[in-house]
């Protein structure tokens, strides 16, 4: 089970004076990017709940949830993918995946964010119950971006040089080698996100 992790948060990084701080010493009462969400979404208090709630069904803190969805639609629930691929909304369905569910994309591209936070949690708890638990941020991340790569070692290649799918997602070569891997999606997630990163599961 995950404790509340806000309060793992305040734990870390308490200066000392009462008052939440995250890692770069910005004072916070929000859940974790919840500015960068009010971009897009008018009711971020009812929508940072229910990531809450889901987050707590997924048992992963509510910030790797945010982090995820930040990264993949900057909380657009209407957003297509840019390249092309058919993907969309908060954590980019693709049309295949979306059917599966027994909705379309088109459907999604039309539902608020918070209806589409069901559809979020549909997904992730298919991953959750195949896959397995959810232990890091980089793990719940490669749910979304290649599941078959969880569990892996950070040298497992998700796409390669010269294949369309890399060329989609060659801005996570962090090395520049012509293969995306594991350990560049860490690295990724690491430098972007630190605060979300450097937050734990922590069991009772």
């Amino acid at each position: 089970m995950v404790l509340g992790s806000n309060y793992i948060t305040h734990k870390m990084w308490n200066d000392g004076t009462g008052i939440q701080t995250d890692i770069i010493g910005a004072t916070s009462n929000e859940l974790y990017l919840t500015e960068k969400a009010g971009m897009y979404i008018e009711d971020t208090r009812g929508f940072t709940r229910r990531v809450e709630e889901i987050a707590g069904m997924l048992d992963v803190p509510a910030e790797w949830l945010m982090t995820v969805m930040y990264a993949e639609s900057r909380f657009d629930a209407g957003v297509a993918n840019f390249k092309g691929s058919g993907a969309v909304g908060l954590i980019q369905f693709m049309p295949a995946t979306a059917s599966d569910m027994g909705v379309s994309v088109d459907r999604l591209k039309h539902m608020t964010p918070i209806q589409q936070m069901e559809y979020v949690f549909i997904y992730l708890q298919r991953n959750r119950e195949r896959y397995g638990e959810y232990d890091s941020l980089t793990d719940l991340y490669l749910s979304i971006l290649y599941p078959k790569a969880r569990k892996q070692d950070y040298c497992y290649t998700l796409y390669a040089k010269p294949s369309r799918a890399y060329t989609q997602n060659s801005g996570l070569d962090a090395d520049k080698d012509g293969r995306v891997n594991v350990s560049d999606i860490d690295k990724h997630l690491k430098k972007l996100h630190p605060t979300a990163y450097m937050i734990e599961k922590y069991a009772e």
